[in-house]
């Protein structure tokens, strides 16, 4: 039996059906049904008020960094400015001249320094705010397979495994198969 897709199926859809008909072969008894369900993460995610505040929180830093930014260009431009005014005028002297191109490099470094520290208090309060948003969704897909009876739960916006039964988990058998000593090893659950 030859499967027959369109060229234009996106990779993620291609991964997803791949993943799909993969977990369908496992030698599955075939009197037995597997009920398979998908969700969009993001969308739930997207939808949350809880989302919304966060992500108001992070545009509000992201604004009070952004203007200390052109604070800090406009401050190095004014001393540029001041500099090539006074050495047009021939008032500079060559130390003048060096102390402030040094003063210059430093502003430059300063606000570079500044735009890196931003992003990273940036990336780390995003991380923060939303780790439990998405602790939240997870715990709610579980919650949902398990009421409605799904054995596996697919995330079509990462391809990946939301939910499964553990009796599907193939973990150890693999770390075995790899010849990993699976005395110390506490066993594995998706559940």
């Amino acid at each position: 039996m030859y499967l027959l897709l369109p060229v234009f199926m996106p990779m993620k859809v291609f991964k997803i059906l791949s993943l799909f008909l993969l977990i369908a072969s496992f030698g599955v008894p075939s009197h037995a049904q597997q009920k398979i369900g998908f969700v969009s993460s993001q969308a739930v995610i997207a939808l949350l008020p809880v989302t919304k505040k966060a992500n108001e929180e992070l545009a509000e830093m992201q604004t009070k960094f952004l203007a200390q930014s052109q604070q800090m260009q406009a401050e190095m431009k004014a001393k540029l400015d001041d500099l090539v005014a006074q050495n047009e005028a021939g008032s500079l002297s060559e130390n003048m001249k060096l102390l402030g191109q040094q003063e210059i490099t430093q502003m430059q470094q300063d606000l570079n320094d500044h735009n890196q520290q931003s992003q990273e208090t940036l990336t780390k309060r995003r991380s923060v705010l939303f780790k439990p948003i998405f602790k939240q969704v997870n715990e709610a897909i579980q919650t949902v397979a398990k009421d409605e009876g799904y054995d596996i739960v697919l995330d079509i916006d990462n391809g990946g495994l939301r939910y499964g039964k553990a009796m599907y988990n193939l973990t150890q058998e693999v770390l075995i198969s790899l010849g990993v000593n699976m005395d110390n090893i506490p066993e594995p659950t998706t559940e």
